[in-house]
């Protein structure tokens, strides 16, 4: 099994709306926001991305991150091995 995150660098800020009047800031210019493949599509594709909080929700695009963004690639491989244990009768 192989999995993939995305690290995206914010380059203008991301704000949380709670229903109040003023949006409170999420994100910060600098931050960094770790993704998994489906959510990067989804950016890639120009959708707009709703993450939940306590207070309200969280939305961005693509438009919000730097264009370049490192990713990290992780391969899970499960097995059985055995101990060498000799069998006593």
């Amino acid at each position: 099994m192989t999995h993939t995150e995305y690290a995206l660098i914010v380059k203008k800020e991301i704000l949380e709306h709670a229903g109040y009047g003023t949006p409170g800031v999420h994100y910060h210019v600098g931050d960094t926001i770790t993704v998994d493949e489906s959510t990067f599509r989804n950016l890639q594709s120009g959708a707009i991305v709703e993450r939940f909080t306590l207070e309200g929700v969280v939305k961005f695009s693509k438009h919000d991150f730097e264009n370049e963004v490192e990713y990290t690639e992780v391969t899970i491989e499960k097995g059985t091995r055995k101990l060498g244990q000799r069998n006593r009768l």
